[in-house]
């Protein structure tokens, strides 16, 4: 256990200078991610830096607001608010992302170990026309997406599955990006070193159909093309750390780095580098 503790805590240290980081989410990676505490309320606030890595050159910043709060015995519902702004050759824009929503209701299990459904939304709050450049650029995605999934923890481990279903285009006039639908599988450890909360986690999301967009050829019609090798299958491994600065604030970061490279980049989430940081405090 303390081989594996020393593991953890050096791939902590060592995960952030990794220059092939990649972290992609377009919502789905919410499944799982819930407090694993009976946190009565919690506030979090987080800052991200994502480079996408070539051909696309795009520098990323984000901060997100989270709240959640235990609403019934085994109940809870979570909100997430994401600020985003994007640099890159063709301009930059900046703006609230897609809010997300997740209800996740425990329905069997004890101190040890519980199985727990999950269901909610990623909602189309962002923009997806700032400064006239593509859906790789923009905070918001553009569409309505329903989010299913059902996460099974025992004791230090994580095993979590879900999947979201797309709700249509994008309105962006750049692309107007149609992505196919994501299943997640998610497996992860959490253990103790000293006071730090370390977690190891593995990712896998697998688009379940090839994205489309705009015909090029035909700007300003909508004609639509499917875009090769889009439908990817991508696995990431995440590093998580958390230390407690007092009996109700902890301090959280976050690295990750793929496995499995995602290459075709249509709706802006592909990074070659993401590092993240942020608190967490519980009333």
């Amino acid at each position: 256990m303390k081989a594996l503790s020393a593991a953890i805590f050096l791939l902590m240290i060592f995960l952030p200078y990794v220059s092939s980081a990649q972290c992609s989410d377009a919502g789905v990676c919410s499944i799982g991610g819930m407090e694993r505490e009976e946190l009565p309320i919690h506030l979090s606030l987080g800052y991200g830096f994502g480079a996408s890595g070539d051909p696309d050159d795009i520098t990323f910043h984000g901060v997100q607001l989270e709240a959640g709060a235990l609403v019934l015995p085994g109940s809870r519902i979570s909100v997430q608010v994401p600020w985003v702004a994007a640099d890159g050759p063709l301009g930059s824009v900046s703006g609230i992302g897609d809010v997300t929503v997740l209800w996740d209701q425990r329905i069997l299990g004890d101190y040890r170990g519980w199985l727990s459904l999950q269901v909610g939304g990623k909602f189309a709050t962002g923009a997806v026309n700032e400064g006239d450049l593509p859906q790789t650029y923009q905070p918001g995605l553009g569409t309505n997406d329903l989010l299913l999934g059902a996460a099974y923890t025992y004791d230090s481990w994580l095993v979590a599955v879900g999947y979201q279903l797309v709700g249509g285009r994008s309105d962006n006039e750049a692309t107007r990006l149609e992505r196919g639908d994501d299943l997640l599988g998610r497996i992860g450890y959490n253990t103790d070193y000293d006071e730090f909360d370390l977690g190891l986690e593995i990712l896998a999301i697998k688009r379940l159909s090839e994205s489309s967009v705009r015909d090029p050829l035909r700007p300003g019609e909508d004609v639509f093309v499917s875009v090769p090798d889009s439908d990817h299958l991508q696995v990431n491994i995440m590093g998580k750390a958390s230390y407690p600065l007092s009996q109700r604030l902890r301090l959280n970061l976050l690295a990750a780095v793929p496995i499995l490279q995602r290459d075709v980049n249509l709706d802006g989430r592909k990074r070659a580098l993401t590092l993240g940081i942020g608190a967490r405090y519980r009333l």
